[in-house]
């Protein structure tokens, strides 16, 4: 009994031990394996990158910049600007020099001249991670800049589309109702989306529609507003015209009697007023005779003054106070 015990205690150790050993040789394997293939992958491919489970080879790198260009050669030929274009392809070329320079730089077979060659030219820069992968970052930017560009165009064309078919429907009359008629600031806007088109600023130029856009919104409905605020009031005026004339004419007449109540009373207030200066003129004229010729309080110079000034406003209440007398007393009849 002891003896059958020992025996399955000393078969289930070798098992767990041939187990054991079996599971690191595998690991150990395995591990080395993934580490052969990390140290391969360094030697012999990092002159590409895997973008998308797609290797970026020195031949994709050249057919970008071959494609882009052909884009810059069409959007010349359709008169585009092209200056950010090119200084995106300028700099899509010096990435792939650098990128071929690093590749020669981790390829064992290069020479040691062609090695040279590409640490002089490769001294001031971090080459070990520069791949031609790189180079498509500005090749794909010229791509959305040409897609960018046409969408503008697009756009710009439909609005200059909407504002001369307005412009012929107006001189041909052809419209059922008034026609819309952009401000000078809002036409201005677009000239500025134009503007900033033509000189490459794309983003500027989008913003610009979309602010021209929304104001030519705003204006149509505020023309919308007042037209039928027009349409209404004309077909009211014509509905009620009559008793509109009539009530214009009942409003005119009162408004004539309440205009010449009005009116005789300023009048009188008016005559009240002129007479007490008069009253109060006289009675200066009496007081500087008094200060001159007995108190002997003024020169004949500030005496002469006074009495020209009081004498000539006196002259005016004269000539005037009688014409507003006779309105008066014609009010009165």
């Amino acid at each position: 009994m002891k003896q059958q015990i020992l025996i399955m205690i000393v078969s289930i150790f070798l098992v767990l031990g041939t187990s054991f050993f079996i599971f690191n040789i595998q690991n150990s394997n395995l591990t080395g394996f993934a580490v052969y293939n990390e140290s391969n992958t360094d030697v012999t491919n990092n002159s590409n990158q895997i973008i998308n489970e797609k290797i970026i080879t020195k031949q994709d790198a050249l057919q970008a910049i071959n494609e882009s260009e052909q884009i810059i050669i069409e959007m010349q030929e359709k008169n585009f600007s092209v200056n950010y274009m090119n200084d995106s392809l300028i700099e899509a070329k010096r990435v792939f020099e650098q990128a071929r320079y690093a590749e020669i730089l981790r390829d064992n077979n290069s020479t040691e001249k062609e090695k040279q060659e590409a640490r002089a030219a490769l001294s001031l820069i971090k080459w070990q991670n520069i791949t031609y992968a790189d180079v498509l970052t500005y090749t794909k930017n010229i791509k959305e800049r040409k897609e960018n560009a046409f969408l503008l165009l697009d756009k710009i064309s439909v609005e200059e589309n909407n504002l001369n078919s307005n412009a012929e429907l107006k001189s041909a009359e052809l419209f059922s109702s008034p026609p819309l008629k952009l401000s000078s600031e809002t036409l201005a806007i677009f000239e500025q989306a134009k503007l900033a088109f033509s000189e490459e600023r794309y983003n500027d130029a989008e913003r610009l529609l979309e602010e021209y856009k929304k104001v030519v919104e705003q204006e149509r409905a505020q023309a919308s507003t007042l037209s039928g605020i027009k349409n209404g009031a004309m077909n009211f005026f014509q509905r009620y015209w009559i008793q509109i004339i009539f009530f214009l004419i009942i409003l005119g007449i009162a408004g004539y009697f309440i205009y010449k109540k009005f009116e005789k009373k300023i009048l009188i207030n008016k005559i009240k007023k002129m007479k007490t200066e008069e009253q109060v003129l006289n009675d200066l004229m009496k007081k500087t005779q008094t200060e001159r010729f007995k108190e002997n309080k003024i020169s004949g110079l500030v005496y002469n003054i006074r009495m020209k000034k009081y004498e000539e406003r006196l002259q005016e209440i004269k000539e005037e106070l009688p014409v507003f007398e006779e309105r008066l007393r014609r009010f009165k009849k």
